[in-house]
């Protein structure tokens, strides 16, 4: 028994040290079999991680594996397949398409990619674009790929509004340990990004950790955002995409907006507690006015006719700390 376990903790090391990052660098003669298409050289084995960089192309043209290894594959560049180029993989592998990566096929129904012996992949599914991955966990061919996401190991990412109708987000990850930060981004369109807030990664030993961030002046109406991990080799792995519709949850309106003279504001009573401001603000930032009431009456009409054209931003404070505020246009 003593020996068989000594064999035993000899093979699981050896296995584990031969366990690399191989990079694709040519695609010569048979593509991915041939070894010299890899740094350091030599086809991707079980354990390994498998990288397609940007510019590069590499094919499958046969049948690559007798026994399906357990492989992690980022694809920056075009992972292609021939008429019967096939990767039957492990149940723990995954496929990973980034943005500007992809995967192409000469359409040929036996061109295949399997993740545990589920087709993820079939030269007819036409060209797989980044954002997108694979694994054991995602569906089936056609559908095989998850798009939009990859597996940065988001195990959860929610938006809500915290008391003072700011956007709280909180998201909890796994497998962080080449993680260095990540950006939070937001969209009023779900095309156009920016970044808000960049949170570093914790240290610790903790398998799973928790973060949170609170966007304490979300614009006005629907809004978008979403989580964009950073890996210390350059890679970037973004959560889901999540939505806050504001408008849903304002408790004043102001109107008219555009407004030259008289301000409208109503306000919904029992939804703030009294005493209640609103602060009108210049769009640098500079406070113009600020009106208090004891009492809230239903309907304020405020005299703004002092203010020069321009934007305003008019916030609503009260006393249990609920913050709100829209943008007005004075003409």
């Amino acid at each position: 028994m003593k020996t068989f376990f000594t064999v035993f903790l000899f093979l699981l090391f050896f296995h584990q040290s031969r366990a690399a990052i191989r990079t694709a660098i040519g695609n010569t003669g048979q593509g991915w079999s041939v070894a010299g298409n890899w740094s350091p050289s030599g086809i991707p084995q079980n354990g390994d991680t498998v990288l397609v960089p940007a510019g590069i192309t590499i094919t499958v043209k046969t049948n690559i594996y007798n026994t399906a290894p357990n492989l992690v594959i980022r694809v920056f560049g075009r992972l292609h397949f021939d008429p019967s180029g096939k990767l039957e993989l492990g149940p723990a592998s995954s496929v990973n398409i980034y943005p500007n990566g992809y995967i192409t096929s000469t359409g040929s129904p036996s061109s295949v990619i399997k993740i545990g012996n589920v087709n993820k992949y079939q030269g007819t599914s036409g060209t797989i674009v980044g954002p997108a991955f694979a694994s054991a966990a995602s569906g089936i061919s056609p559908n095989g790929f998850s798009q939009g996401v990859l597996a940065v190991k988001f195990q959860r990412f929610l938006v809500k509004a915290n008391t003072k109708q700011q956007a709280q987000l909180n998201w909890t990850v796994s497998e962080e340990f080449e993680i260095t930060g990540y950006d939070i981004e937001r969209s009023s369109d779900s095309r156009n990004w920016r970044t808000v807030y960049t949170q570093p990664s914790t240290i610790s030993n903790e398998a799973i950790k928790q973060y949170a961030y609170t966007d304490s002046f979300p614009p006005n109406g629907i809004i978008y955002y979403r989580i964009k991990a950073k890996e210390s080799n350059g890679s970037i792995y973004y959560s889901s995409t999540e939505t806050l519709n504001r408008n849903a949850l304002r408790k004043f309106t102001v109107y008219p907006n555009p407004v030259s003279s008289q301000l409208n504001i109503s306000i919904e009573a029992s939804a703030v507690q009294s005493p209640v401001s609103i602060t009108i603000y210049t769009s640098a930032g500079r406070k113009t006015d600020q009106f208090t009431y004891d009492r809230l009456p239903s309907k304020l009409e405020l005299n703004i006719s002092h203010l020069p054209k321009g934007t305003y931003r008019v916030i609503l404070n009260d006393a249990a700390g609920t913050k709100q505020d829209q943008t007005i246009i004075v003409y």
